[in-house]
């Protein structure tokens, strides 16, 4: 019983980090993006 809910955890964990990774909206990708075109503007002008 204890090695499901560690491997459920671990599927729910996995689901939320690729969802921060790879998700649409506010998501670590867009942030990323939105970060480099600032400092590419900065640097830029």
């Amino acid at each position: 019983m204890k090695e499901i809910v560690i491997i459920i955890g671990t599927v729910i964990l996995g689901v939320i980090i690729f969802g921060m990774i790879a998700g649409d909206g506010e998501s670590l990708k867009t942030a990323g993006a939105d970060s480099m075109e600032k400092a590419i503007e900065i640097y830029g002008s």
